[in-house]
């Protein structure tokens, strides 16, 4: 037994004497006469019965037994053929009622032609799934998967393969399948007739526009992601969604679809979305966006956003962990954060929409959406847009006088979340029974209490999914950033709810790193109750008016100040704001080396004070003292701390003056280079290289 499977393994082609184990593709028996007289002709020799070709071999056999059959076609009749051939010879025979019937003589069959071509290919099989070898609910590979693997792989699937249908979307592959198609043969045996329709369809794949492609789906996805910000799986599920939508003689629905996602992703004119995606005329981006537009409005926003659209229970899903802990919310309370946004447009020559539209305070035309929006980043709703002499708490209250709106969402001690400028607003809110969120007011004040710092800091701990929502949109659809033309204003409120509408369908959320959250509340309920007791020794001990000269902080100074790691940082400042604040402090007080320029002194062995200069104007400087534990490791080694600057009396964190220092000390100084943000913006105006040019009527003009 283990000779005969020896001898088996050690077995070669009787053609080309290549060990049969290592062949791809199918072994052939020779076991008839014509075979062996076959493979005389193609080989030049003589050999036994039932000896074993390789499936290359067994191609040239076939070619000889075609070549025969052209020559001598009786040789190659079969019972078939034999039985047309009497059906021709009586083709005139009579009918039931004696006239005679003449039959066309059937035409003799084409033998195949077979070409061997150095292209590589899969494996050829019709049993099992070609990608994962699944032998059930396989079907058959679609041309156009078949051209799609060719154009992106140069791998030839041979015709009758199949696949499994879990491979396929619209008879194309998905684009991670293409990755695990793998050769099985160098070569290739292609029809002459496979052959040309091969090369028909690349000429026209060849000559196709993108927006042919688009409409065939054998646009590339890599591309259609750069495009649309979507993958061809997610254009197909909104492609589902309009149902009122047809397709015309021009385009198809997914044409029209792209085309609008491709103008507000990269908010390109009309002609230069035309020229990129191959249309004929421009007018026909317009077209495409209204049709679009109308689906949209029709179809899928009346379901799929908006205030009705969604229960309260499941935006009570959307708290977060932060906002349970830190404001003692209830499993049966909702918070919501508001906020608004702008939306610049052109200057109108109607005087009266021109006053509405001009803002005071950013000084150019433009229009305001509002945002309403989770603690973890989903938006319930995008409402107006309203007038530029709006602000935002004229807004909430407009929007809390509709009894179908947010009145009927929101309940008692439903909690909102909001900043500053929601201040005219808060004693109406609070009037209606919700509680109010807002940071602490300055005043005419220099400096906020302890408490009010805190309370500030614990709010935006929360607040900032809103902001980080009105910057990733505006990132990612530019059409909402660039100034609108005056003649798509009528639908700048439809553009913004779609854009919403795509960040929730297919965007993510916005939540603190979870593998922090647990340690930066339990810091911030720990620290929001405590004094700042070094202020108050700061105060009076008339600290901050000693004329004791400051000392330049150099490599060998301070080494017993605690080191900290990231992570510790991060839960030192309750986050990472903080932390990237501080490093663009620190790029503005480096110089050409890359050193450091803090001024320091010591107010006791363990009391640092240092200046640093603030972000907004350059002339000034404030104080900032930190008292640590010398040599000490991780945040726990930095005791107190106090600045001079508004925010610098809290304890939950820190101010941005602080973070500076502490990062610095503590982590900055040990690592080999400390990254500029922004460097080449550093130099751009200097001196010997461009000169910026303002004139006193810029702002005129």
């Amino acid at each position: 037994m283990e000779e005969e499977i020896k001898r088996k393994k050690y077995q070669k082609c009787a053609g080309c004497d290549i060990y049969l184990h290592k062949a791809s593709g199918y072994i052939k028996t020779l076991d008839t006469e014509d075979d062996l007289s076959n493979f005389l002709q193609a080989f030049g020799k003589n050999v036994d019965m039932n000896v074993e070709l390789c499936s290359k071999c067994y191609s040239k056999l076939r070619l000889v037994s075609h070549q025969k059959s052209k020559q001598d076609p009786s040789k190659q009749e079969t019972p078939e053929s034999s039985i047309d051939s009497q059906f021709a010879s009586s083709s005139q025979s009579s009918s039931m009622d004696g006239s005679q019937v003449v039959y066309p003589e059937p035409k003799p069959q084409e033998p195949v032609e077979l070409i061997e071509m150095p292209i590589q290919r899969t494996i050829c099989t019709h049993a099992y799934c070609f990608l994962c070898k699944l032998l059930s609910g396989i079907i058959q590979v679609p041309v156009e998967a078949r051209m799609q693997v060719y154009a992106h792989n140069r791998i030839y699937i041979p015709a009758g393969n199949r696949c499994c249908r879990k491979h396929l979307i619209k008879n194309r592959f998905y684009q991670d399948e293409l990755d695990n198609i793998k050769v099985h043969s160098s070569t290739s045996t292609i029809t002459v007739t496979e052959l040309s329709k091969l090369l028909e369809q690349l000429s026209v794949r060849v000559d196709a526009e993108i927006h042919d492609k688009v409409g065939d789906f054998t646009f590339p996805e890599e591309r259609l992601i750069v495009l649309t910000g979507l993958t061809w799986e997610n254009i197909i599920e909104l492609r589902g969604m309009m149902t009122s939508l047809r397709d015309s003689v021009s385009r198809n629905v997914t044409q029209a679809l792209v085309v609008l996602l491709f103008k507000l992703v990269s908010g390109n004119s009309n002609k230069i979305i035309c020229a990129v995606l191959g249309l004929e005329r421009d007018q026909q981006v317009s077209d495409f966006c209204n049709s679009i537009l109308t689906s949209f409005e029709k179809d899928v926003l009346p379901t799929r956003f908006g205030i009705g659209v969604i229960s309260r229970e499941e935006l009570i899903n959307h708290n977060t962990p932060v906002t349970k802990a830190l404001h003692d919310i209830k499993d049966n309370e909702l918070a919501l954060i508001a906020d608004g946004t702008y939306l610049r447009h052109e200057k109108s020559s109607n005087n009266n929409y021109q006053r509405k539209s001009f803002s005071g305070q950013k000084k150019v035309p433009l229009c305001k959406p509002f945002t309403i929006c989770t603690l973890d980043g989903y938006i319930v709703d995008s409402a107006g847009p309203f007038k530029a002499n709006l602000n935002d708490a004229q807004i909430m209250e407009c929007l809390m006088q509709d009894p179908n709106g947010l009145r009927k969402l929101m309940q008692k001690n439903d909690l909102w979340v909001v900043d500053r400028g929601f201040r005219d607003v808060k004693e109406k809110l609070e009037t209606l029974g919700f509680k109010v969120l807002m940071p602490a007011l300055k005043g005419k004040r220099n400096q906020l209490t302890a408490d009010e710092s805190n309370h500030s800091r614990s709010v935006t701990a929360i607040r900032w999914p809103v902001e980080v929502v009105h910057g990733v949109i505006g990132n990612k659809y530019k059409l909402l950033r660039h100034k609108f033309y005056n003649t798509m204003l009528p639908k700048a409120g439809l553009y913004c709810k779609v854009a919403c509408f795509l960040q929730n369908k297919f965007g993510k959320r916005f939540i603190t790193d979870p593998s922090l959250t647990d340690e930066i509340v339990s810091r911030m309920i720990e620290q929001r109750n405590l004094e700042n007791t070094l202020a108050s020794e700061v105060e009076t001990g008339h600290w901050s008016r000693r004329k004791i000269p400051f000392q330049l902080i150099t490599s060998d100074q301070l080494l017993d100040f605690p080191e900290l790691t990231e992570r510790d940082l991060k839960i030192f400042f309750t986050g990472t704001y903080q932390l990237q604040q501080s490093i663009s402090y620190l790029a503005e007080m480096m110089d050409e080396d890359n050193k450091i320029e803090l001024y320091y002194l010591k107010e006791t062995n363990e009391i640092l004070k240092v200046q640093v200069r603030s972000r907004h104007v350059s002339r000034k400087t404030y104080n900032s003292y930190i008292h640590y534990r010398p040599n000490s490791i991780g945040y726990k080694g930095i005791r107190r701390h106090y600045c001079e600057c508004a925010n610098g009396n809290r304890t939950i964190g820190c101010c941005a003056h602080i973070a500076a220092v502490i990062y610095y000390l503590s982590h900055g100084r040990y690592l080999s280079k400390i990254v500029k943000p922004a460097e080449i913006l550093s130099s751009i105006f200097a001196v010997e290289k461009v000169s910026a040019v303002i004139n006193d009527d810029s702002d005129e003009d």
